[in-house]
């Protein structure tokens, strides 16, 4: 059972991963058991500050009142932000979690000019997880931008195993993860799976760089080189891999009917803007498929939308309908 929560976090390390990624580093004396696809809601904000006592104020006929109040005088995250997970470790002065960040907006802006020993709020642990594929069956993983955090975290569950990485981004300057100087670049139409990406060569994982400008690696979209990794892999091997995903909706729409068309297991990430990350709130729909069509919800129809927040983040692609 998990156990979720608010919790207030020291921050160990705020770190510039590329020209518009960080990597913040976490610390909880303790914090639930969690797995790779979960994901923390982050108060990108001083929360203190936005707890001020009422005030009483006179008030000048025909004069705007004095703007006073944090929220009032500069833009600010009023809700927390969804992050998933890009690691964890169980330390001895307590529990460590890494979350790569994207500067997009004044949340995440904030959250970029955090130093070490300053605290942040968040609520969790979130969500389902994926499901690690049976003993020696291969996983692909292929993450794109900001969905590439939870392949991190995956990866360091399969050490060990049959598997390769797809990273994807725009330019190189935008791919959140360290490229090792002693490994030569790739062709630019080259798709065989190199160890030049520090955070999964680690592992023993080898990856394939995608960007769409071809400033690093395979040049075009991620889905691209992994339709030709696959097209080659597949004509020599038995055992069907299974692929994880996250990363923008139309990237993962395009994985997903990959791995269809293949007849390949596929687990997906969906991404939804989340204001409360617990079910209340009901922004985060997404539309899947029923088992049995005179079940509720929607007794009749064939679909019926569930939460991203409770009843995900993980879909497995044959139930989604984008």
């Amino acid at each position: 059972m998990i156990h979720r929560d608010q919790f207030r976090a020291l921050v160990l390390e705020n770190i510039s991963l590329c020209r518009e990624h960080y990597r913040l580093v976490i610390r909880l004396d303790a914090f639930a058991a969690t797995q790779p696809g979960m994901f923390i809601q982050i108060a990108c904000r001083e929360l203190e500050l936005a707890e001020a006592a009422e005030q009483e104020r006179d008030w000048t006929a025909n004069a705007l009142p004095a703007l006073v109040t944090p929220e009032l005088l500069a833009p600010l995250a009023l809700l927390r932000r969804p992050f998933s997970l890009a690691g964890r470790r169980d330390t001895s002065q307590g529990v460590e979690l890494d979350i790569v960040h994207r500067v997009v907006g004044v949340g995440t802006d904030w959250l970029s000019r955090l130093r070490p020993g300053a605290c942040v709020h968040i609520l969790g642990p979130i969500g389902n997880h994926f499901t690690l594929p049976v003993e020696d069956q291969p996983a692909i993983l292929v993450g794109g931008g900001v969905g590439i955090p939870p392949m991190i975290y995956l990866a360091s569950q399969l050490a060990g195993r049959q598997a390769v990485v797809f990273s994807g981004a725009t330019t190189r300057d935008l791919l959140p993860l360290t490229i090792t100087a002693d490994v030569p670049p790739p062709a630019a139409d080259s798709v065989a799976p190199l160890y030049n990406l520090a955070e999964f060569a680690r592992q023993g994982i080898g990856a394939v760089i995608s960007t769409d400008d071809g400033s690093y690696g395979f040049r075009g979209f991620v889905t691209q080189a992994l339709e030709r990794y696959l097209d080659q892999y597949l004509s020599g091997n038995a055992i069907r891999p299974v692929i994880y995903t996250c990363g923008p909706e139309p990237m993962m729409k395009r994985v997903a009917d990959i791995a269809l068309a293949r007849g390949l297991q596929c687990q997906i990430a969906v991404e939804r803007a989340m204001a409360c990350g617990m079910g209340t709130c009901q922004s985060c729909c997404i539309r899947v498929k029923k088992r049995d069509p005179q079940q509720p919800p929607l007794v009749g129809q064939d679909w019926c939308y569930r939460l991203a927040c409770t009843d995900g983040p993980i879909f497995r692609a044959t139930e989604l309908l984008w």
